[in-house]
């Protein structure tokens, strides 16, 4: 099983360590789910860290580090065709999962989680995602 999680879920992974959305990407690992970023998402993640949560940037990169020893690295194309017509800031995410054949894209964003499904690719919440584990 390949999946993509959104950069609110890598946000909560790292700085709850303790947190449900940390143990479903621990639980997913230790089932061998494959795992997928792109730089787009670590660069939002990155910027999230620093200027949302005021983190430092040596945190940031330790984090984005540690997240690359999990997760395959997957180059996404510049011009892509829109998908989240809401906020099409999200459209590299969706972008992220195509290029890594993920089955499932997990996140709690509502512009994204209204898509549902496109192609074979399915758009999970957290809980979702739990379930299919």
């Amino acid at each position: 099983m390949n999946i993509v999680a959104d950069t609110m879920i890598w946000v909560s992974y790292l700085t709850y360590g303790d947190g449900y959305r940390h143990r479903l990407i621990e639980r997913a690992r230790r089932q061998r789910v494959r795992i997928f970023v792109s730089e787009y998402i670590l660069q939002e993640l990155n910027d999230t860290l620093v200027e949302d949560l005021h983190r430092t940037r040596r945190f940031a990169l330790i984090s984005c580090l540690n997240i690359l020893k999990i997760a395959r690295l997957v180059r996404i194309p510049l011009a892509a065709p829109p998908y989240v017509l809401a906020d099409p800031k999200d459209d590299p995410i969706i972008q992220t999962a195509f290029k890594a054949k993920a089955d499932y894209l997990v996140t709690a964003d509502k512009d994204i989680l209204n898509l549902r499904k496109i192609q074979d690719l399915m758009i999970v919440t957290p809980a979702q995602f739990e379930e299919q584990l």
